[in-house]
């Protein structure tokens, strides 16, 4: 149901990013993959997908993570979003590329 969603959400952060969708979803600890998969589930969460049924959509993805990291995510990023302009610029441009 929410596949179309999720599949924007990723081109529009791997169009604004110049990076592939695997390059996306690698299991990277740096901070530039973690922080572009933490814009991910954030934007997953403005559109009240549930930490839940992002886990499951990225496991048939082969990405497997913990709905609590998922959580963490979004919470790092909305705490930015919060304290930054940059963010929510950066939010903007990520919810209306490729619309």
């Amino acid at each position: 149901m929410n596949e179309h969603i999720f599949q924007s959400l990723i081109d529009n952060i791997t169009q604004l990013y110049s990076v592939s969708e695997k390059e996306l979803f690698n299991n990277e600890k740096n901070y530039e993959s973690v922080e572009r998969r933490q814009l991910f589930f954030y934007l997953c969460s403005k559109k009240n997908i549930p930490a839940v049924t992002i886990q499951k959509y990225l496991a048939k993805k082969d990405y497997n993570i913990h709905h609590s990291n998922i959580l963490r995510g979004i919470n790092r990023i909305s705490t930015k979003v919060e304290q930054s302009e940059d963010y929510q610029n950066v939010i903007s441009k990520l919810e209306f590329i490729g619309a």
